[in-house]
C-alpha cells in the first residue's frame, strides 16, 4: 500500500491559466482552471492545480512537512 502526502504550494504569480509556485525552496509552474491569486495555497497532482487550500491547514501542513524533514 502506498500512501501520497501533498504538499501545499504558495501561489507566487498566476495569468489565468499557468501559475508560478513554490514550497520551500521548490519552484514549479502547474496549470489551473481554479482562480488564485498570489498567496494563496493549493494542493497539485502531477502539473496540475486539484485544490485550494486554506491558509490555516496550508501552515498546519507545512508543520507537518517541516517535523518529517527531521527525520530525514
Amino acid at each position: 500500500m502506498f500512501m501520497c502526502l501533498s504538499k501545499p504550494h504558495k501561489v507566487l504569480k498566476f495569468d489565468g491559466k499557468q501559475a508560478l509556485l513554490q514550497f520551500q525552496d521548490e519552484k514549479r509552474i502547474a496549470h489551473s482552471r481554479l482562480r488564485l491569486k498570489p498567496g494563496d495555497y493549493v494542493v497539485c497532482q502531477g502539473m496540475f492545480v486539484v485544490q485550494k487550500i486554506p491558509k490555516q491547514k496550508a501552515e498546519e501542513m507545512l508543520k507537518e512537512w517541516e517535523r518529517i524533514n527531521m527525520w530525514v
